[in-house]
């Protein structure tokens, strides 16, 4: 599978306009490294083969998906049916609000977290969906801490020169009592979940901050998953 697009970045608004224009973003941008430093501690870190099995396994779920059907619908199904097995949608909503999670009330994070479920499987149905036959394999893991793991994966067979030879595709784990599971996606240390929380949180700030700040992305992520 591959990782081309990325998500349609939400606008910060001044509240008179519901939603600003989608634009695409690239997760294949140059750019430094918003983990500073990992590459660093690859040398240092141990790797986890329990991770690795698991991304693994993952990763042949997302083939068969898109492998399945034709049909856009079906393969959107397939897709959201995976994200709901293998991502943690809970962990990554609360990551993505920043210091804002804290401020949110309970109402609005009623709200709030099935949205942002809805809102981020879009992003994994946008970017598997262009699929177009490059197959990724693990190619390596770093163990940040017991439960923190980024896992690599490269482009199979991939010659030098392609448009994929050098991107390193990675896959945030976060290991819970009850099993791994993925929190973040990004490629050459471009993250999905970092950028997201760049945007939610400007937004937020806005918006005047605090609960008000947090009823306009509400409103937003309403507008984008509609």
């Amino acid at each position: 599978m591959t990782m081309k697009g990325f998500a349609p970045e939400i606008e910060k608004t001044d509240g008179s306009e519901s939603c600003a224009p989608t634009r695409r973003r690239t997760l294949l941008a140059g750019g430094a490294a918003l983990l500073g430093g990992s590459s660093l501690l690859a040398s240092a870190l141990a790797q986890d083969s329990a991770a690795e099995t698991f991304m693994r396994e993952v990763l042949v779920d997302a083939n068969a998906a898109m492998a399945a059907s034709a049909d856009r619908n079906e393969q959107f199904r397939l897709i959201d049916r995976l994200v709901d097995r293998h991502v943690d949608m809970r962990r990554t909503g609360r990551f993505v609000l920043g210091r804002y999670a804290r401020q949110m009330t309970q109402e609005q994070a009623a709200q709030y977290y099935p949205l942002f479920r809805k809102f981020a499987t879009l992003i994994y149905q946008t970017i598997l969906s262009e699929y177009d036959g490059e197959a990724l394999e693990v190619t390596g893991s770093v163990a940040r801490s017991e439960r923190d793991i980024i896992v690599n994966s490269k482009v199979i067979n991939a010659r030098p020169g392609d448009r994929f030879a050098d991107t390193v595709f990675q896959w945030r784990l976060y290991r819970a009592p009850s099993g791994l599971k993925v929190v973040d996606a990004g490629a050459n240390n471009i993250w999905l979940a970092i950028e997201q929380r760049s945007q939610f949180e400007s937004v937020i700030a806005n918006n005047g901050g605090g609960t008000k700040g947090v009823d306009a992305l509400i409103s937003l992520l309403k507008d984008r998953v509609e």
